[in-house]
């Protein structure tokens, strides 16, 4: 019999879809502003339109080369394949010049192309959803406006059944919610104004917020951190494990416009090209509302006590930091003024997560302006020897991050730096909360594999989960469930290929009986 695409294949073809979104980490710096990448296109001159564009960042996933500004090509490297930013100049032939205005405004505000197919969630309409009347259609007009270009963009390279689009309306139906902007009318001016360019255009938390099994934003952890293609986008909320908060305004905005600030540090990772597509192009009161608004955030994170396990590695670490990073970063963590970031202090070592140095250890990156270039180590040390020098920056010099980066991590990393997939079971398999096997599962991996072969089996288990947690939604029973049965596959010697095949179809028919079940909710 063949498998239609069920719903675990889409929480995979959607991770290889959003894993690519594009923006990253922040790490921190006083010094030059952003370097031009090489393979980016001259700015056009200011208009509303433009202005629209670049607040919303459209030239970064829709310009492969630099010649051909928006006219797509530009490859989003997945763990499942690589997805091409689609060309929107208005050429007929390999462009939207055969949309209308309507067209473009359902691919902005619902998320379905012009032939009614659905877009991955890369695309971030459920930003765009909020965007003002005035802005979309300035923004329909600046882009229709454009230069036509003729360039055929290579077909994505997600295989069957990744390639399937039609799964997505499901999940749309459990995580979009289509809608205006709506202002708050407690808070002022510049705190609506930044809501709006955060929430709306600037779409930040595609990359800050966390995932949930189905690669829908945790709404709960609102730009409160997330992994984007092996770096760390971090905690922008005005908590107080967010170096936001510790900034003041005009610092933030110093950031935002440059990627340079406090503590002798500048911006790595997929967070330079944010700010030199978009954000530098933004003006003096729109930035200092962006700050407004995300300093305002409230956050419920903490941060994470040290990890007693991984201390003894810090020493390890030490003598690894000694050998090869002293002689540019210092013995005390400071760098070189202007030259050199220091690692002290540092909002992207200092992170929830290891994973942007580790990231800048296996990668380097290169000089920009006045700051030198660092070469990378992915050929010298070892994964341990990684995971052990991280540890040792994350907790030296009063910088008071928990040392969690380990080997396995490390390893995982180095395949994503290397353009190779990432692991499929770690990727899929979130840590569970301490109570998603109780009291419904009752720790019982058996019921899941029964389950798993039973439909009958799989609707006592969806009742039983329903019956023990009222409260969730039908997406957070069949992510609960698939989260569980995802545990029970990684521990068993199966490919990863059987594995996603095999968790495609328990969460189908986990959603299957939810479906049937739905009048009775």
């Amino acid at each position: 019999m063949q498998k239609q695409p069920g719903f675990w294949i889409l929480l995979v073809t959607l991770s290889a879809s959003l894993l690519g979104v594009r923006a990253g980490a922040i790490s921190t710096a006083e010094g030059t502003p952003v370097a031009r990448s090489a393979h980016r296109a001259q700015a056009p001159s200011s208009s509303t339109g433009e202005y629209v564009a670049r607040a919303s960042d459209c030239m970064s996933c829709h310009t492969g080369a630099a010649d051909k500004p928006f006219a797509g090509g530009y490859p989003v490297k997945s763990p499942l394949g690589i997805i091409y930013g689609p060309n929107i100049t208005p050429d007929a032939d390999t462009g939207i010049g055969n949309w209308t205005q309507a067209d473009f405004e359902r691919a902005l505000r619902k998320g379905v192309r012009k032939d009614g197919a659905y877009l991955y969630p890369a695309m971030p309409y459920m930003n765009y959803t909020k965007m003002s009347a005035a802005d979309m259609d300035a923004l329909w007009k600046y882009i229709h406006g454009l230069k036509p270009i003729r360039n055929e963009v290579p077909k994505n390279t997600l295989p069957f059944p990744f390639s399937v689009r039609s799964g997505l309306a499901l999940w749309q139906d459990l995580y979009f919610k289509p809608g205006p902007f709506v202002p708050v009318a407690a808070k002022g001016e510049d705190w609506n104004r930044g809501a709006y360019l955060v929430e709306a255009l600037g779409h930040c938390d595609a990359c800050h917020t966390p995932r949930n099994m189905a690669l829908a934003p945790k709404t709960k952890e609102h730009l409160e951190g997330g992994e984007i293609q092996g770096w760390y986008a971090p905690n922008i909320n005005g908590g107080d494990y967010s170096h936001v908060a510790r900034w003041d305004t005009n610092q933030f905005v110093t950031y935002l416009k440059t990627g340079n600030a406090p503590d002798n540090a500048k911006v790595i990772g997929p967070m330079e090209e944010v700010i030199h597509d978009s954000l530098q192009y933004l003006s003096p009161g729109d930035l200092r509302a962006i700050a407004v608004y995300l300093k305002d955030q409230p956050s419920e994170q903490n941060p994470q006590a040290p990890t007693k396990a991984y201390l003894p590695r810090v020493e390890q670490g030490k003598l690894v930091y000694e050998n090869n990073c002293s002689s540019c970063h210092q013995s005390n963590g400071q760098g070189i003024k202007g030259t050199v970031p220091a690692l002290a202090g540092n909002g992207a070592v200092t992170a929830l997560q290891p994973y942007d140095v580790i990231m800048a250890v296996l990668e380097g990156f290169p000089a920009n302006g006045s700051w030198g270039a660092m070469a990378s180590f992915a050929n010298n040390l070892s994964d341990d020897q990684i995971s052990d020098v991280a540890n040792y920056v994350r907790t030296a010099w009063n910088n008071n991050a928990s040392p969690n980066a380990t080997p396995a991590s490390v390893g995982d990393w180095r395949k994503n730096a290397t353009a190779a997939p990432v692991n499929a079971k770690s990727m899929l398999c979130p840590d569970l909360e301490k109570d998603v096997l109780e009291p419904a599962l009752k720790d019982d991996p058996a019921s899941l594999e029964q389950a798993a072969r039973e439909p009958s089996h799989m609707s006592a288990l969806v009742s039983a989960y329903k019956s023990a947690r009222p409260r969730s939604s039908k997406a957070e029973v069949i992510e609960g469930l698939s989260t569980a049965y995802c545990r029970v596959l990684a521990s068993q010697p199966i490919s990863e290929a059987r594995m996603n095949a095999q968790l495609a179809d328990f969460a189908q028919s986990a959603a299957t009986r939810l479906v049937g079940n739905a009048k009775g909710d």
